[in-house]
């Protein structure tokens, strides 16, 4: 680790586990709040700067910079709990109680809920009541859909001056057939047959089981990276939800899930990082396996360079508009992302490659 990464680190670990921050000597503030940025958790990090009280706290400038940031998150948080609070009440007004995934119910596993960044809303409503959950939120005062049919894909988008609700049919885009069938039984468990209910500043939300929770923070974490990118906050999520539930998982189902959707070296891998980059306990890390190290160097290294949402990858950010080349650029990132991948998760690699030329392309010649 460079110096300034040994920094960010250990102020994203002060911020996670609420402790002290261990570093020796000045702090390069411009380059780690750069970085945290670039990890989409530069509020957490920015907090902890705030707090801090020695020679090594930020400059008048760059403390103003922070303070900023934080009120504009907070605002936004403000926001976006409004949005959520009025969607909930419509539906269950109309007998539909939807689920929420990833950034409300995860804030709350985090020792200030109002620290982890949240940039839209997820619904699970399910395929049953769908269309009319859709139909309805269609209906809340400041709502602008983006089409006027219901789309028939996995989600349906909504804006509320400028900030999005995505309804969800399914909560996962799942290519490989073959695995289809196991990730429905979860979902049926995890999110229909099982959910929690919480409070969330005063209001009752229903969000997944503590094991989809858990499941799902990472399978998202690992979509990431497949496809867009993956930073240091969806890999807190995923230290976050493993400490707030350790002791309280079944871990036999945990390890049938990881099995069966064939990710369980993916997993052990990236616990490696979340122990060793993250300081999330060994024993609160199922399955860690200490041989994944050297594949683990490898993720970390890509995870840098890369960060959240491919913000240095500028043949995956540069999509032409022209329909044509668009396909062309389309298929040559398959190959750009398995020579990526092929390196870290060989066996993950060739399969997302194939179930997505047969997905994409091969389905078009079928029509042809």
């Amino acid at each position: 680790m460079s110096t300034v990464e040994q920094q960010y680190f250990a102020l994203l670990r002060s911020a996670l586990w609420d402790t002290s921050v261990s570093i020796v000597g000045e702090i390069d503030w411009e380059a780690v709040m750069k970085m945290a940025e670039f990890h989409s958790n530069n509020v957490l990090v920015a907090d902890v700067a705030s707090r801090m009280t020695d020679g090594r706290k930020p400059s008048p400038v760059i403390q103003a910079k922070l303070q900023s940031l934080m009120r504009s998150n907070l605002f936004h948080l403000m926001q976006l709990r409004q949005i959520l609070v009025s969607a909930v009440k419509l539906l269950r007004e109309h007998g539909i109680e939807p689920v929420v995934l990833k950034g409300f119910g995860l804030a709350l596993l985090y020792p200030n809920p109002s620290l982890r960044q949240i940039g839209d809303i997820d619904l699970f409503i399910g395929i049953a009541d769908f269309h009319e959950a859709c139909t309805l939120l269609r209906t809340l005062p400041g709502s602008y859909n983006w089409g006027e049919e219901i789309d028939v894909g996995r989600h349906y988008n909504i804006e509320f001056g400028g900030i999005p609700l995505e309804v969800h049919r399914v909560s996962a885009d799942i290519e490989d057939a073959k695995l289809y069938p196991h990730y429905a039984a979860m979902e049926k468990e995890g999110l229909i047959d099982h959910p929690q209910r919480i409070d969330y500043e005063g209001f009752e939300i229903s969000i997944p089981s503590k094991e989809f929770v858990v499941f799902f923070t990472f399978y998202h974490a690992w979509h990431h990276y497949l496809e867009t990118g993956v930073g240091w906050r969806q890999l807190s999520d995923v230290a976050m939800a493993l400490h707030s539930y350790h002791g309280q998982l079944d871990l036999d189902k945990l390890r049938k899930w990881l099995n069966n959707m064939r990710v369980m070296t993916p997993w052990q891998t990236f616990g490696y990082l979340l122990v060793e980059c993250l300081g999330l306990p060994e024993t609160e890390m199922p399955f860690y396996d200490v041989s994944c190290r050297k594949r683990a160097h490898k993720l970390y290294r890509q995870i840098m360079r890369e960060g959240n949402f491919k913000r240095a990858n500028s043949f995956k950010r540069k999509k032409p508009k022209h329909h044509f080349w668009h396909k062309v650029h389309a298929f040559i990132s398959i190959f750009v992302d398995f020579s990526h991948h092929v390196s870290v998760f060989p066996a993950q690699a060739f399969r997302e490659m194939t179930n997505t030329i047969s997905n994409s392309f091969g389905k078009n010649l079928k029509k042809k």
